[in-house]
């Protein structure tokens, strides 16, 4: 009865956006976008940037067209600058189309955003009480407006370039047409390059995790990879995901603990990501689920294995340090390696490179069959908060979550690298620290796991290069100039027509 309901529940709250033809189809327009338009060939960048090189033969050529121009203008019946315009204009609807095409997938986007934040509702989930939904849906109202903006702009640019075969321009009005359209166009371009940063689409149910910045994280985990999970997705997508957990933990065996079972799973798929073959995952699987847990795993309508590796591999891109920290761990279990001291298995991990701020992981576990407290204090000249210091009492685990002996990746049974890790995350502390950085450059951590009475247990120094995402201050650089050169330029314009009416009067 429980299960039934469950799987009621589960189809009801999976069940894609409808749509009724190829024009309300986001699958269509995003295919497209992403082949053509927005992404692959890049047409609504290629189109204004060949659109400016005629512009400017155009401007080079207004006073007389080259010679061998002269056998073909009588055929035409234009000049060499004129037919340039022409063509300008044409590149200009091709871009104008291109820009209402690519509009008209994010609107879509943007209305399956909100369709599903209603039926989410509907079926008594939440999702803008959860953290990060009003940073989101700011971030997709914005997108909105830009793009109408950028096209807005791009009509505008036309519209100046058509007016040239009006007043001709070899004229001093044809010119200053001309200068008028290149700087809408650059205000166009403008508008539009900020929203590259943070793609998104709904069609696929990760489309939202690059444009979803986690305003909060726990600075303990708990439940290391589910929290982590968690923290990275959407709200649309963790309200799902808080679904699918309920609907797994009604599918463990008999007698394995939650926790465990849950990390283990998690654990496993991310050993799939980096080459754990399907056969032993799902031998592994099947330690902590029924038959019907694994038919779900493997055929659940959202979280589907592809699905898994998209989120998985996104977490790895924003929190490589936690991965490289684990990563360490598995190598001692699996070479047989002892713990770094006597009863505390100690590792910590941060970003090389360092971006708007960095991950600073710790994991503390008590291999002892006593309680332990300890302090682990982080001190750096270079980031804030410049000294932290945090009080931790470490349990005993379960069981002795290390080997001295070397162990297989997977194997019947917890005696394998699977095993142990999955025990040691859930019975260790993680804790997970964001550190702001001060200055650019070389900078130092220092992080310490002392006693209660101060002694040093432990020690690590962590050298890292603090520096600007250089596409991202390329893409701002460019918006700002863009958006300069398209005032000045407007300014300019009205500045020469201004000073032509009023020269005329005083003559």
């Amino acid at each position: 009865m429980v299960d039934a309901e469950i799987e009621s529940q589960s189809d009801s709250q999976s069940v894609p956006l409808a749509d009724d033809g190829i024009l309300t189809s986001e699958h269509f327009w995003y295919a497209l976008d992403r082949q053509m338009l927005g992404s692959g060939l890049r047409l609504i960048l290629i189109l204004p940037a060949f659109s400016i090189f005629t512009s400017f033969g155009a401007l080079a050529f207004s006073s007389s067209s080259p010679e061998w121009w002269s056998k073909i203008e009588p055929t035409l019946g234009m000049s060499f600058a004129l037919a340039l315009t022409a063509l300008t204009f044409i590149i200009l609807l091709g871009y104008i189309l291109v820009q209402i095409f690519h509009r008209h997938r994010v609107e879509l986007s943007i209305r399956n955003f909100e369709k599903e934040v209603k039926r989410l509702n509907d079926n008594h989930l939440s999702v803008q009480s959860l953290h990060g939904y009003e940073s989101l849906a700011d971030l997709l109202n914005g997108a909105r407006s830009k793009h109408s903006w950028s096209l807005s702009f791009g009509i505008m640019s036309s519209l100046l370039l058509g007016s040239i075969f009006v007043f001709d321009i070899a004229t001093l009005n044809g010119k200053i047409l001309l200068l008028l359209s290149f700087s809408t166009l650059s205000l166009s371009l403008g508008q539009h390059i900020p929203t590259r940063s943070r793609p998104f689409n709904m069609d696929e149910r990760t489309g939202l995790l690059n444009a979803y910045t986690p305003p909060i994280h726990p600075s303990t985990l708990e439940m290391v990879f589910d929290d982590l999970v968690k923290t990275h997705m959407d709200p649309l997508l963790r309200s799902e995901y808080e679904v699918y957990s309920k609907e797994i933990e009604a599918r463990f065996q008999k007698g394995i603990d939650s926790q465990y079972a849950r990390e283990k799973i998690l654990m496993t798929l991310y050993r799939h990501s980096k080459g754990l073959d399907f056969k032993t995952m799902q031998s592994e699987l099947s330690e902590v689920l029924t038959d019907k847990g694994m038919e779900l795993v493997q055929n659940h309508p959202v979280f589907t294995m592809e699905e898994w590796l998209t989120i998985i591999h996104h977490i790895e891109r924003s929190c490589p340090a936690f991965f490289r920290m684990i990563g360490r761990i598995e190598e001692d279990l699996g070479a047989g390696r002892s713990s770094t001291t006597s009863g505390i298995v100690f590792e910590v991990d941060m970003e090389n490179v360092v971006h708007e701020r960095a991950n600073l992981f710790t994991l503390i576990h008590n291999l002892s069959k006593t309680p332990r407290s300890i302090v682990v204090r982080v001190q750096s000249p270079d980031f804030r908060p410049h000294d932290l210091a945090m009080t931790y009492r470490l349990n005993p685990g379960e069981r002795h979550w290390w080997s001295s002996k070397p162990l297989p990746l997977a194997a019947e049974g917890d005696d394998d690298v699977l095993g142990l890790m999955s025990g040691l995350l859930r019975d260790g502390t993680v804790a997970w620290q964001s550190l702001l950085p001060e200055r650019f450059g070389e900078a130092t951590v220092s992080v310490r796991l002392e006693e209660l009475s101060g002694d040093l247990i432990i020690g690590r120094q962590i050298n890292v290069r603090v520096r600007t995402k250089y596409l991202q201050r390329i893409r701002y650089f460019t918006s700002l100039s863009s958006n300069l050169i398209g005032i000045l330029g407007i300014a300019a314009g009205i500045f020469i027509k201004i000073n032509d009416i009023f020269g005329n009067i005083g003559a």
